[in-house]
């Protein structure tokens, strides 16, 4: 009984002051009274009314709908009721995603370590809320917990070898075009019948969305996607993307497609052959979150909010800090793989729960030093990181756990 109360002690402290947090001195504000919602029922309205998707704009501002048509009838339920009310809905369903995600990525790991599941979920749910791509996706009223928790439902489908498995990718595609990538990662380490699914799922999504509006479709896969500008400037700070990184610095001229081309090129190698080799060796998750990262990295504009996939990459790492051992690692970290994924998993929180990119706003664009220049890029930064240095953990092995303690005065023999 006292152990339970003082876990729910240190569960209220913890969330009270990530509460504390986000409501006072946050650099980037989490609140931006869900814009991208208002898009979202604006442009539902707008095509349920006859009109062509595409054509449309939110009064007052430059904003219209970028996703796949598909995307419109999963969105068809926030048309429903008045602002306020698709708003408390929202955030209602993507608070429960968070509890659900955060289950469902930490609960295998409570189990390897002899953790309670609900005090390890309880305890990082406030933590997940304060890292800047989760708050940043449900300030904005985005889609992105949607595109997690599909992603997320596959890793457990292929883990148990389900026949269903590839179905949360293909739809996670379907309502936004970069999970596409992982049709390629399934492919790339042998999972042919879930990469024939993903791909399948998405193909029939896809057409049911042109069954329904084929004009709409048409002009997606023909014109609109293709349109990078409408989505926005990528010289943006919020932008960190390669893409994003190289208008920085060529601002205020164009930046170099080669240059981009080879840079994303080389990422989607490194990262590709990373995350297979991880789904090689057992670790679906770490597979799973490499072709995210890289999803972003190699994206023409990657918005802050898209970054979501440094959650499962801290709880690798918190993982392997925990005793899971590591596959595959460089030599220089035998023995000392623990420590280094301690100070990783602390490294990555910090940085996207201080919103450390928002202190250097505009440095890359006027060569203001070395610092600065890297503060502005740091998520891009800490992402390719990852992709280089994050464990591949060998979740079949037995975990490495300390000797319980003797009574006192007890003998060693």
């Amino acid at each position: 009984m006292a152990r339970t109360a003082t876990r729910l002690a240190a569960v209220g402290a913890v969330t009270v002051a990530v509460g504390w947090y986000l409501s006072g001195p946050v650099v980037n504000s989490p609140w931006h009274r869900f814009f991208d919602l208002r898009v979202y029922r604006g442009a539902v309205r707008w095509w349920l009314q006859g009109r062509p998707l595409y054509d449309f704009v939110l009064p007052h501002t430059s904003k219209g709908f970028t996703y796949p048509p598909f995307a419109v009838l999963v969105l068809l339920p926030s048309a429903v009721g008045s602002d306020t009310t698709a708003e408390a809905l929202l955030t209602l369903a993507s608070t429960a995603l968070v509890v659900l995600t955060t289950w469902m990525l930490l609960s295998p790991v409570a189990a390897r370590h002899g953790w309670p599941r609900w005090f390890a979920v309880a305890l990082a749910v406030p933590l997940v809320i304060a890292m800047e791509p989760i708050r940043e996706t449900l300030g904005w009223g985005q889609v992105g917990l949607i595109l997690l928790a599909l992603a997320l439902a596959d890793v457990a489908a292929l883990r148990a070898e389900r026949p269903w498995a590839g179905i949360g990718l293909g739809l996670a595609a379907a309502i936004k075009v970069t999970p596409g990538l992982f049709v390629v990662y399934l492919l790339l380490s042998g999972r042919r019948r879930a990469a024939c699914v993903a791909a399948g799922t998405f193909l029939a999504a896809s057409l049911l969305a042109f069954a329904f509006s084929p004009r709409d479709s048409v002009h997606f896969w023909t014109r609109a996607l293709w349109e990078t500008g409408r989505v926005g400037a990528a010289d943006r700070t919020s932008d960190q993307s390669l893409m994003g990184l190289l208008a920085r610095v060529a601002d205020p001229s164009r930046p170099d497609r080669v240059a981009w081309a080879l840079l994303a090129g080389a990422v989607a190698v490194l990262g590709l052959a990373r995350a297979v080799a991880a789904a090689r060796w057992g670790d679906e998750l770490a597979g799973v979150t490499l072709t995210g990262l890289v999803s972003c990295l190699i994206s023409p504009i990657a918005w802050t909010h898209h970054f979501f996939w440094v959650v499962p990459a801290v709880v690798v790492l918190v993982d392997v800090a925990a005793g899971t051992p590591v596959r595959a690692a460089p030599s220089w970290l035998h023995g000392h793989a623990d420590r280094a994924a301690a100070v990783g998993a602390v490294l990555v929180a910090a940085v996207f729960g201080s919103s450390l990119i928002w202190f250097f706003v505009g440095a890359t664009a006027q060569g203001a030093g070395v610092l600065p220049v890297l503060g502005e890029n740091a998520y891009l930064l800490v992402s390719v990181g990852l992709l280089v240095l994050l464990p591949i953990r060998d979740v079949r092995a037995p975990v490495r756990r300390p000797a319980p303690l003797r009574p006192a005065g007890s003998s060693p023999r």
